[in-house]
């Protein structure tokens, strides 16, 4: 596949690198994911670690080269990996017999639902593997709880602190058994509620920019979607939610009930979130707005911002300085 004057060889990396400086031609491969039941054959993919030094947004990027690979004639699909994850020889230069087997474990990462780690370390390379995108130089400290990983994409300098759970909430995590237990445990009740649909259209997609740091003891679920931006710093104690329990059936338990459809929370650059705070479903805070401890935030926060409170309430605001003439 990289042979030379090939669409698919190492000029064509070359000339990659050099319209994007968040790569480098020796840490990029191409590959031809063999043909599955959904393609009609191989296709090629460009495997590239990120290099950069610049804060980024990966899902951004991954368009912005895929766009580039079609304008040169190379199209293919895109995955942006961490530094270190190619296979290299003493050499420095990526072994390309190794990319394969070494793709293929990823893809069969992808496959854990589960991540359950006890110890006091971080995160091992291999787990890193079953997120959808775990960026360069993030780390996960462990003691953690993660579901789902697949549905996650961690971006660059990304930290996570130490007894952090996440909940993601998928289609596949009912499993098909949406009010299995409410018919088993009540069945003269369970027919009062109408379970039918209720684990339908839930992407359940999370985000962490580059450079978000989260305190100890987090607490994410996400059915939705939950995007935190670039540069987000929170205390210790934090739960975000974009969905809640159904309470109003008042006949069945609210833990035998699905949770809501729920509603995207987006977090945005630069935000700083205080000790023990709440964010609930279908919140927007704004760019640099700052939320103070203890607080519980229900309605939109405006960019350059502070809220406080339960319910959380704007306090000040505050805009940049003019830029000078």
């Amino acid at each position: 596949m990289s042979q030379p004057g090939h669409p698919y060889d190492d000029k064509s990396l070359m000339a990659l690198a050099g319209r994007f400086p968040q790569f480098q031609a020796s840490r990029m491969a191409w590959f031809m994911e063999p043909a599955d039941e959904a393609s009609a054959g191989p296709e090629p993919v460009l495997l590239a670690e990120f290099l950069g030094d610049k804060a980024d947004d990966v899902r951004l990027l991954r368009t912005e080269v895929a766009k580039a690979l079609v304008e040169t004639g190379a199209p293919a699909a895109v995955e942006i990996v961490r530094s270190g994850w190619l296979p290299v020889s003493g050499g420095g230069q990526v072994v390309k017999e190794e990319v394969a087997a070494r793709h293929a474990t990823a893809v069969a990462a992808k496959k854990r639902t589960m991540i359950e780690d006890g110890s006091f370390a971080v995160l091992p390379e291999d787990a890193k593997d079953c997120f959808r995108h775990f960026g360069t130089m993030s780390k996960i400290r462990t003691p953690c709880e993660i579901s789902f990983p697949e549905c996650i994409s961690i971006g660059n300098w990304v930290s996570f602190g130490r007894y952090g759970k996440i909940v993601m909430l998928p289609k596949k995590a009912f499993g098909g058994a949406c009010g299995k237990l409410a018919r088993q445990h009540y069945p003269e009740l369970a027919d009062t509620f109408d379970f039918t649909g209720w684990d339908e259209d839930r992407p359940a997609d999370l985000y962490l920019g580059d450079g978000t740091t989260l305190g100890d003891r987090y607490f994410i679920i996400c059915t939705q979607s939950v995007e935190f931006g670039r540069h987000v710093m929170t205390a210790s104690d934090l739960f975000v939610s974009d969905c809640h329990h159904l309470f109003e059936e008042v006949e069945l338990p609210p833990v035998l009930l699905p949770p809501s459809k729920g509603r995207p929370v987006k977090i945005g650059d630069h935000v700083w979130i205080g000790i023990r705070c709440s964010i609930l479903e279908g919140v927007t805070i704004g760019r640099h707005a700052v939320v103070a401890a203890h607080s519980v935030v229900k309605e939109d926060v405006p960019l350059y911002s502070l809220a406080a409170g339960t319910p959380a309430r704007i306090r000040r605001q505050f805009a940049p300085k003019p830029s000078a003439p």
